[in-house]
């Protein structure tokens, strides 16, 4: 049987040391934790401060001269003091009211495609509306957060438009009616070798074949080189004069003499597009 003898009082002067060291590390991080700095974020700025176990945030914030507005947002309790290592950060809010005129484009209701008058054309009728809304904004640190609606009313308009097309039916350009100048005239028509017609009827004054879509004008009225609509007859061209064709007139230009009676002396409204060297 073997017996073994213990000093304790070696064992106790083992053990303290280590301890000791543990308890001093311990006490010199809770110093230096105490010690440590707090942080508050405003306007884009980041301000190092010295917790105050006693002292509220409100009374930090005074001292530092860090206003709050009616609706600025923090996200410490502004009475409690601010503890070490953390961060208070401060929202700016901001709410504008405003009003906003919001466009929805043009949505096509009906159309009619011209092929026979120079180029391919297409007549559209469609609404476009404009919505006004009176909103308050609520920016945070001038970035947009939320949008309330307070009224909002839509105003319909509905008009026609003419779209000139490209050969394979594209788009090229769009002209809103409802904005060109128009004049209700008196119309007659004529033909390609109609003996009434300027010369042999076969060329315009422009020395241009004379064709459909080809319109004889007072120039005195509207200039030559002029694009035209005529409601009901479609795409035109200020192409050509005549000698009776003076003041509200116009002479519109047709396939044959077939086609000519619908367009003797019949009231038509003429929309001026814009002056062009082209059809």
């Amino acid at each position: 049987m073997i017996t073994t003898k213990f000093d304790v009082k070696k064992i106790i002067q083992l053990i303290s040391i280590p301890l000791f060291v543990y308890l001093l590390s311990a006490a010199l991080g809770a110093v230096s934790f105490i010690r440590a700095d707090a942080f508050i974020k405003a306007d884009g700025q980041i301000v190092r401060v010295s917790p105050y176990k006693n002292i509220a945030l409100r009374q930090i914030l005074e001292k530092l001269g860090i206003k709050l507005g009616e609706n600025d947002i923090i996200s410490k309790d502004l009475d409690k003091p601010l503890a070490p290592l953390n961060s208070a950060v401060i929202t700016r809010v901001e709410k504008e009211y405003k009003k906003i005129n919001e466009n929805v484009p043009f949505r096509m209701t009906w159309s009619r495609n011209y092929n026979s008058n120079l180029r391919k054309t297409q007549l559209q009728k469609g609404v476009e509306k404009t919505v006004t809304k009176e909103v308050i904004e609520t920016l945070h640190d001038g970035v947009l957060f939320n949008r309330e609606v307070l009224s909002e009313k839509s105003i319909a308009k509905e008009y026609y438009r003419l779209a000139l097309l490209t050969k394979d039916g594209k788009i090229e350009k769009i002209y809103d009616l409802s904005k060109a100048p128009s004049m209700k005239m008196v119309s007659t028509a004529y033909y390609p070798g109609d003996p009434l017609a300027w010369g042999d009827g076969t060329i315009t004054f422009l020395g241009r074949k004379m064709q459909r879509g080809v319109i004889a004008v007072d120039p005195a009225v509207i200039p030559l080189k002029t694009r035209l609509f005529v409601a009901g007859y479609g795409y035109g061209y200020a192409g050509d004069t005549g000698n009776l064709i003076k003041g509200m007139r116009v002479d519109l230009g047709v396939n044959n003499v077939s086609e000519e009676p619908p367009w003797s002396f019949r009231d038509v409204t003429v929309y001026i597009l814009e002056p062009s060297e082209t059809h």
